[in-house]
């Protein structure tokens, strides 16, 4: 992974105070994000999970897990031509936000028709 990618990781963490985890292997690249709940009245922060799945050789599917440590709910997705995990982290932190925004309004997403 590039230097610029992984000060964009940085700066979108403390930007978004959302917690993001990279990994980078051969064959696979995985991001995780902890994504925080709006607080309901008298309830501390609660976090939700969101994992990402793709690699060199997947032509630019991805994997989407939602909570994956409560859930083993997930869509198949293509987010087109990813090259490299600089790529694939790109485009994973733009649909975090996505993801945290439509959380926040209650609309949080369904499964359409590749869920798991």
């Amino acid at each position: 992974m590039q230097e610029k990618t992984l000060e964009l990781i940085k700066k979108f963490e403390q930007d978004y105070e959302i917690n993001v985890s990279v990994t980078e292997a051969l064959t696979y690249w995985i991001v995780y994000a902890r994504i925080q709940k709006s607080p309901a009245d008298g309830t501390h922060h609660l976090h939700h999970g969101r994992k990402y799945v793709s690699g060199p050789n997947e032509d630019g599917n991805v994997l989407v897990l939602r909570d994956p440590f409560v859930s083993d709910v997930y869509s198949a997705e293509t987010w087109g031509k990813m090259e490299s995990v600089d790529d694939f982290v790109e485009k994973a932190l733009a649909r975090i936000i996505e993801d945290k925004n439509a959380a926040d309004k209650g609309q949080e997403e369904g499964c359409g028709t590749s869920c798991g």
